[in-house]
């Protein structure tokens, strides 16, 4: 991981090793009526809660990422997420994470195994299938490696 995305994952709070109750993430779910894939699971007990800001670009308000499902949750529904990228040819359910850029795009990891950004009706970003490769896309701007889809 780039020196940047571990800086800025340190000022928000994370450290090596960190593992969080993430009781209300799971009880969000549960009240969606889903249940959360390992692998995300264990990306929660980690890296969520944390919020990741810092200082403005040109005629923009300061850059924030949240790693916390609880608000999307609220209003994108469970048919919603099963369904959310058959208009990109991707098939299967799509958990909420948190959003990303000042809350303009939603952070959702896919049953696929990768993290993806998504916007309405923007084109699909996909990520990485990493925790590290995506923190350090997100917060190092390493996101070389990023996929662009359009429907």
């Amino acid at each position: 991981m780039t020196g940047l995305a571990l800086q800025r994952l340190k000022a928000a709070g994370w450290t090596p090793g960190r593992k969080v109750d993430i009781t209300p993430i799971e009880e969000a779910f549960a009240k969606a009526g889903m249940q959360i894939p390992d692998k995300l699971r264990e990306f929660f007990e980690e890296f969520g809660f944390l919020t990741f800001s810092w200082g403005k670009k040109e005629n923009m308000t300061d850059e924030r990422h949240v790693i916390d499902p609880r608000m999307e949750l609220q209003y994108l529904s469970k048919k919603q997420l099963e369904h959310c990228f058959e208009d990109y040819g991707i098939y299967g359910t799509a958990y909420p994470v948190g959003s990303a850029y000042r809350d303009n795009m939603d952070i959702l990891y896919h049953d696929d195994g990768n993290f993806y950004l998504f916007m309405s009706p923007d084109p699909l970003i996909r990520c990485c299938n990493t925790a590290e490769g995506f923190l350090d896309g997100l917060l190092g701007g390493d996101g070389k490696d990023w996929e662009y889809i359009d429907d």
